[in-house]
């Protein structure tokens, strides 16, 4: 039989304990790609075992985004080869390589971050075109505020620059000179 004393001393302890009240966003990232050839016949696609990490510096980006201090939008997602494990700390895409931005030139282009239909998801696309971001060893993603430039590493905007999230490529993808790739980044806001 409970002793209901000890019962309601416990929940009382639980409620009113000075323990301070915890609660959290969680975001979790997925990447996705698809890759197509000349002739848009589907070449390869995630397997869906991609890792994705929101850096320090995205964490700083979404708070500034909340706080409409004025951060700029994410405007460049790019490409490395990178073999070292995505970490929080990041500050730029592993193995980075010429041209692997998608949102230099006319031949790589960047959507808006835009919520994708689904409650408290945002979703960034990213499309790598033919003659461009060609190389083989792709392993690693990564999206940034940054200003497109000509190489497509970005350059520096006029407010804050933020690396948000770096993740990884799974499998590793080679792309011949004319593929596309389209890489989906979808973020959820999973809530306390």
């Amino acid at each position: 039989m409970l002793d209901k004393s000890r019962v309601s001393d416990f929940i009382s302890q639980e409620l009113y304990s000075n323990r301070p009240y915890k609660d959290g966003i969680l975001m979790k990232g997925r990447v996705n790609y698809v890759i197509y050839d000349e002739n848009g016949n589907l070449k390869q696609k995630s397997d869906g075992t991609g890792c994705n990490i929101v850096t320090t510096q995205g964490d700083k980006y979404f708070v500034d985004l909340l706080s409409d201090v004025g951060a700029a939008t994410i405007k460049l997602m790019c490409l490395g080869t990178g073999t070292a494990n995505v970490a929080k700390a990041d500050t730029w895409v592993a193995g980075y390589f010429s041209g692997n931005g998608s949102a230099a030139a006319s031949s790589g282009t960047v959507s808006p971050i835009t919520n994708s239909g689904t409650p408290a998801n945002l979703q960034l696309v990213g499309t790598f075109g033919a003659g461009y971001a060609t190389q083989n060893g792709i392993t690693r993603v990564g999206y940034t505020n940054l200003n497109p430039s000509a190489d497509g590493n970005g350059t520096t905007n006029v407010t804050t620059t933020f690396f948000v999230a770096h993740g990884t490529i799974t499998p590793t993808v080679n792309k011949g000179a004319n593929d596309t790739l389209v890489v989906t980044w979808d973020i959820s806001f999973l809530g306390a």
